[in-house]
């Protein structure tokens, strides 16, 4: 089982500005408009850090900017070890949640290991970039975001006291329009005690795929320079922790985009896994969007443009193999989940699309229901839309503990975990 431990974070001073105008999103969310501006609220904001502009040499102006933000007293590293709560409270379909988690170091080990365990595959780019920022700064500037079973509920309870007993050591309300509340609590044996029952469970990574290998990356690349202690910051990397029964957890579905038009004789290319519904929807965009939303909830996927302007609902047929060539090995919850039904039932058999074809951008993902209406409509009579119900938390977790990965753009947790909340420095 993975271990943790509390860190000496570095952390903004009143002194670089407002919170507010510090945060950020992991860099891979964020688009070049936002990272623009981003720029603009603060010198000092967190994007400058997590996703600099430039080529091979920001790199190391980026290490720059942690010693100067540091000599000038911007940044402060925590005296003692601490742990961090952190809540989330955000707007999703009209509803108010709160995520509430702990942020800790938590041991990078390799998915061989069983301890922490991934969801979704991941690419070799991003990686190659993060670890190049972490070898030239030595600090983690965005967490990776772990689901642990509470089953104790120490997890729960650690959280709800911290935030009873005292105020927030920081608040901030990000330009997403999210409220988030932070607290450094100095951690000792009794704060460590309570949360020991988490050492039995296993981890899972919600968001944060890369940034976890990186961090497995990064501790072999210091151990081949030298030993080090076990307890050493680079063996380990910077998490929010996460009950999995928190009500705030949130799975946006990831819709499919595809710029092609569909073949005219797609009904029968997709065989008989699937019954077909047409389905007409009603005329004003509200009430259409709540229909389209309706009909996806008793669906695998409800496909936009199969026709022209034409709506479908896709239900599979109990017993009937999809029409494409799935991989042996897999169980039947694998092969059940939307991206997986997608992919082997509908993408392959209509257009050819295979793997290698996904990760060379064949489609486009939104979990927005707005680009995908912009995406059609830029492209009318020349591309399709597959809209996807979420993949629950259970599914996530027990496809994780079965060793079976789910395809890229599987899962969207919302909202992201904040940069800038603080930083893991990789050195005692």
């Amino acid at each position: 089982m993975p271990q943790f431990m509390p860190f000496r974070g570095l952390r903004y001073t009143q002194a670089a500005g407002p919170l507010d105008d510090l945060l950020a999103p992991p860099y891979d969310v964020i688009t070049p408009a936002m990272q623009r501006a981003l720029a603009s609220k603060n010198p000092c904001n967190a994007v400058h850090l997590e996703l600099a502009e430039g080529g091979e040499e920001r790199y190391g102006r980026v290490a720059g900017l942690v010693r100067d933000w540091q000599e000038r007293g911007l940044l402060a590293r925590d005296e003692r070890p601490m742990l961090y709560v952190y809540e989330q409270e955000f707007i999703e379909g009209g509803h108010v949640y709160r995520r509430r988690g702990v942020m800790a170091a938590v041991e990078a080990q390799p998915w061989e290991t069983g301890a922490v365990k991934p969801h979704e595959y991941t690419m070799s780019g991003p990686k190659e970039d993060r670890l190049r920022l972490l070898q030239a700064t030595g600090v983690q500037f965005s967490p990776v975001f772990c689901i642990a079973r509470d089953r104790a509920g120490q997890l729960r309870d650690f959280i709800e006291r911290t935030a009873a007993a005292t105020p927030p050591t920081v608040t901030a309300t990000s330009f997403e329009g999210d409220h988030h509340r932070f607290w450094a609590v100095e951690a000792g044996p009794y704060e460590m005690r309570q949360l020991a029952p988490l050492l039995a469970e296993s981890f899972y990574i919600a968001d944060g795929h890369h940034r976890y290998e990186t961090a497995v990356n990064y501790r072999n690349w210091r151990l081949e320079q030298g030993p080090l202690p076990p307890d050493h910051p680079a063996r380990f990397t910077m998490a929010a922790i996460v009950a999995s029964e928190d009500p705030g957890l949130v799975i946006r579905p990831i819709h499919r985009l595809v710029p092609r038009p569909a073949p005219a004789d797609w009904r029968q290319r997709l065989g008989d896994a699937f019954e077909v519904e047409h389905v007409k929807l009603p005329a004003g965009a509200a009430e259409s969007r709540e229909a389209l939303l309706e009909v996806l909830e008793t669906a695998d996927a409800v496909a936009l443009e199969l026709e022209p302007r034409q709506v479908h609902a896709l239900r599979r047929v109990p017993g009937k193999p999809l029409a494409g060539s799935v991989p042996p090995g897999h169980s039947d919850a694998w092969l059940g989940i939307g991206p997986n039904v997608l992919r082997y039932g509908v993408l392959e058999p209509l257009w050819g699309i295979s793997d290698d074809d996904l990760r060379a951008g064949a489609i486009e993902y939104s979990h927005d229901l707005d680009e995908v209406f912009a995406f059609l409509d830029a492209r009318p009579g020349n591309s399709a839309a597959f809209l996807l119900n979420p993949v629950r938390i259970e599914d996530v977790m027990k496809l994780a503990d079965q060793g079976e990965r789910m395809p890229q753009k599987s899962t969207f947790f919302h909202p992201k975990l904040g940069t800038g909340l603080v930083f893991y420095p990789l050195e005692p």
